[in-house]
């Protein structure tokens, strides 16, 4: 979904919000919620998340922040589930990636308990849960209808989309400054709501802004695959009884840490790329593509 030129900027990141809304709705709309629907639920939340960032200014701090929150406790027990099912898949990526030297190292009782706690994440979202869910995502999707969010444009979009920017690349100095699990957890969240602002203003430059928003893409891929590797060291650690030898656990452990230095290395490539800009010269520069888009539209009306 992206913004059309014949509405108002807000009116647009309105609308695209109450689809992405709706999107995640169908996601969820079935007896049995299996891995699919879970993950398509907590994409389209995400991106909703992301636009309604856009809205900010427009709504108001205290509406912001309700439906924020309310979007963020509808997704929490979504990504339990997903968690439970990509922690199997990276403990298998990460032998595969290392061949024979991963493969002599006894996984086997990990992969068990694994499973294990993947099984018990999905009985976790009972109907009763699911049912809960859809109702919370039905109550934000109605008040979506009634947010005032004005007739603006750029003034309240830009200044939505240059603090996701500001965001991120504080985010991007502080995990390049401290490689730590948070920091680098918290920078991927900002990552991904400037690749979904990027699908959203795409119009305004296509080829331009939809190589941003596919290098953004990139960056989140990296900063998420290193991510699913945090939460699989900290199991690790958390079931050191399941190697009986503790050398074994600490093989298995270098190979995940070197593993995460280099897709640190790439997303730190790439973020410096992406984050060159200060905030007022990218402010700036979607501005003029902002103006220039606009201009557009009125020389072909006329």
């Amino acid at each position: 979904m992206e913004i059309k030129r014949d509405e108002a900027g807000t009116h647009g990141a309105r609308r695209v919000v109450r689809h992405q809304l709706s999107g995640a709705l169908e996601c969820l709309d079935t007896e049995k919620l299996d891995d699919e629907h879970v993950h398509c639920a907590r994409k389209q939340l995400k991106k909703a998340r992301a636009t309604l960032r856009l809205l900010r200014d427009a709504l108001g701090d205290t509406t912001y922040r309700r439906e924020n929150f309310a979007l963020r406790d509808v997704a929490r027990p979504l990504g339990a589930v997903r968690d439970g099912k990509v922690l199997p898949d990276t403990l298998e990526a990460l032998v595969e990636r290392y061949g024979p030297v991963a493969r002599a190292i006894p996984v086997d009782e990990l992969r068990k308990a694994l499973r294990r706690e993947r099984l018990r994440s999905r009985r976790a979202l009972t109907v009763s849960v699911g049912k809960s869910i859809r109702t919370a995502l039905r109550a934000a999707h109605e008040r979506s209808a009634r947010w005032r969010v004005g007739d603006a444009g750029w003034r309240v979009i830009g200044n939505g989309l240059t603090r996701i920017y500001s965001k991120g690349r504080a985010g991007f100095e502080t995990s390049r400054a401290k490689r730590s699990a948070e920091n680098l957890h918290e920078w991927r969240k900002q990552v991904k709501y400037l690749w979904h602002g990027f699908q959203l203003l795409e119009p305004l430059w296509p080829a331009l802004i939809g190589e941003l928003a596919d290098q953004a893409h990139t960056l989140a891929d990296y900063l998420g695959d290193d991510h699913d590797l945090a939460v699989l060291r900290e199991k690790i650690i958390e079931h050191k009884d399941l190697f009986a030898e503790p050398a074994s656990r600490s093989a298995l452990l270098a190979l995940l840490d070197r593993n995460r230095v280099e897709l640190q290395d790439k997303a730190f490539v790439l973020g410096a790329r992406i984050y060159e800009e200060r905030p007022k010269e990218f402010e700036a520069r979607f501005g003029r593509y902002w103006n220039d888009w606009q201009r557009e539209d009125r020389l072909l009306a006329g």
